[in-house]
């Protein structure tokens, strides 16, 4: 078990080994609800409730994406790469709506402003799709970078890792959906985009 978080009459658990957040009635806790399962991602290390929007922070050892977070319906919906914070363990909403995330080894805390949107401030390399929305396959333009492309479905399932040089085409028979491409270069660089593919 990993994460406690408390509103209300009700105190949430985070399970490391089965990857799901129950939900326990307070005072006696007596029995549980499954509120939500982290599909694709492992090794939860905390969590923070957003309780009236029925969302779930959740850090984990990924080495892609720090920290995911989900609704109730077990979707990924927002996301903070490591090239943002490498290293997320200890995470808490306060009452004005900020996510604070500690990084274990940085030895910082972050304040994270949800209401700025995460993936804007993450443009660090120029790498540019050849459409969006796509059919079939996605080139991706990246001239003098070499690196590191992973690609994640909106549940938060990582569906192909692969390295590149100045490009990367991802021909995939995926089903058609909202994609995210963490690509990071070898100096650590990073750039997240969200495609759609039709």
């Amino acid at each position: 078990m990993t994460g406690l978080s408390v509103h209300g009459n009700y105190i949430y658990l985070g399970s490391r080994s089965q990857n799901r957040v129950y939900r326990y009635a307070l005072p006696n806790i007596t029995s549980r609800v499954n509120f939500t399962y982290f599909t694709g991602f492992s090794s939860t290390c905390d969590i923070a409730m957003d309780v009236p929007d029925n969302i779930v922070w959740a850090a984990s050892t990924n080495t892609s994406i720090a920290v995911k977070c989900y609704d109730n319906n077990n979707t990924m919906v927002d996301y903070i790469p490591v090239s943002l914070i490498p290293n997320a363990r200890g995470l808490t909403l306060d009452p004005s709506g900020y996510l604070w995330i500690s990084d274990i080894d940085a030895d910082k805390i972050y304040q994270v402003d949800l209401t700025e949107g995460i993936e804007e401030g993450v443009q660090g390399l120029s790498v540019v799709p050849s459409a969006n929305p796509f059919s079939g396959a996605v080139t991706f333009q990246a001239q003098g970078v070499t690196g590191t492309v992973a690609v994640f479905d909106m549940y938060g399932r990582q569906v192909e890792s692969d390295s590149f040089q100045n490009a990367w085409t991802w021909n995939s028979s995926a089903p058609a959906g909202s994609y995210i491409f963490v690509i990071i270069d070898e100096q650590g660089e990073s750039t997240t985009l969200e495609l759609v593919k039709i």
